[in-house]
Formats: structure tokens, C-alpha cells, sequence
């Protein structure tokens, strides 16, 4: 498997950041638990409109953080499969190699021994690295989806954004003098 340089302040930096969502989440219990839903009272539109923000910018910071994450793994990831790949060239080229031989000398010779021995450990090289790959792929699922559900929670707050100031528009024009 793949460990990036910077993974360690990755997690950090994500543990610290779902941290403070937390924290804005339960901000926002308590300016609903203190404002009615349907109050659309300056204060109460201001207060909604402040956790709502600060929760905005954490989704971003977030979703920054698990995209930048994602091009890094995702090169690192190609890197892999590209290594992968010549590794099965010279496994196959071993293999090769061993039948070329076989066919001169036999299975009985030392040349043919040797060369047996460079194809086992080719073939144990690659089947490890073959499970590494698909333990990077399933790596790689897993960000993807961290970083399509931090796009969708920005564009969840930025719609609740929206419809707060729809909100707050509709009050001044009930309570503005006629």
C-alpha cells in the first residue's frame, strides 16, 4: 500500500477539521433550540446565517484538504500500477528466459536452478504487489467518496445559505412601511 509524504498531517488536519463542524453543529442546535423555526426575526436570521457560514468555510476547508489528498494518492496510485506493470514485463521475461533455458540444457542444470529462483521471487514480488494494488484502489474508492460527500455537504450549506437570505428578503418586504 501507498503512504503518502504529509499523511500523517493529513489525518490531522482532517480530525481537526471534522472536529470544528462538530462544534459549528452543535452551534446550531443552539440557535434553534433558541429561535422558533418560523422565527424570521433579524437576529434570529442573523445567528442562522452566522453558524451557516462558518460551517460553509469548514466544508470548504474540508473538501480542499480531501481533493488535494486525492490528486496526491491518485498520482502516487498510477505510479503503482505503472511499476506494477513492468514488474509483470519482467516476470514474463523471466519466465521466458527459464523455458529458453529448459530447452537448451534441461531442468537438471544449475543455470536452470538459478534462473527457477529469480522467476519465484519475480512471481512473489508480484503477487504482492498485485494485492497492494487492489488494497490502493480500494484506498482510493474510499477518498473519492470522502471527497464527493464533502463536494455535496458545501452544496447542501450553500443552498441553505441561499434560501436564508430568500428567507431574510421576504421578511423586509413584509416588515418594511408601505
Amino acid at each position: 500500500t501507498i503512504k503518502l509524504k504529509g499523511e500523517s498531517e493529513y489525518r490531522r488536519a482532517l480530525n481537526q477539521i471534522t472536529q470544528n463542524l462538530r462544534e459549528v453543529s452543535s452551534e446550531m442546535k443552539i440557535v434553534t433550540s433558541t429561535y422558533d423555526k418560523n422565527d424570521t426575526s433579524t437576529e434570529a436570521l442573523t445567528a442562522k446565517s452566522g453558524v451557516l457560514n462558518n460551517r460553509l468555510e469548514e466544508q470548504k476547508a474540508k473538501l480542499k484538504l480531501v481533493s488535494d489528498q486525492y490528486k496526491q494518492y491518485y498520482d502516487a496510485v498510477k505510479e503503482s500500477a505503472n511499476e506494477h506493470i513492468q514488474l509483470g514485463e519482467k516476470l514474463e521475461d523471466a519466465k521466458g528466459k527459464l523455458a529458453s533455458i529448459e530447452a537448451q540444457v534441461g531442468k537438471n542444470s544449475q543455470e536452470y536452478k538459478d534462473q527457477e529462483k529469480v522467476v519465484n521471487e519475480l512471481q512473489k514480488q508480484y503477487d504482492e504487489s498485485t494485492a497492494a494494488q487492489d488494497k490502493n484502489k480500494k484506498s482510493l474508492s474510499q477518498l473519492a467518496v470522502q471527497m464527493n460527500n464533502a463536494e455535496a455537504d458545501v452544496i447542501k450549506t450553500t443552498k441553505e445559505i441561499d434560501n436564508l437570505g430568500k428567507e431574510s428578503n421576504d421578511c423586509l418586504l413584509y416588515t418594511s412601511p408601505s
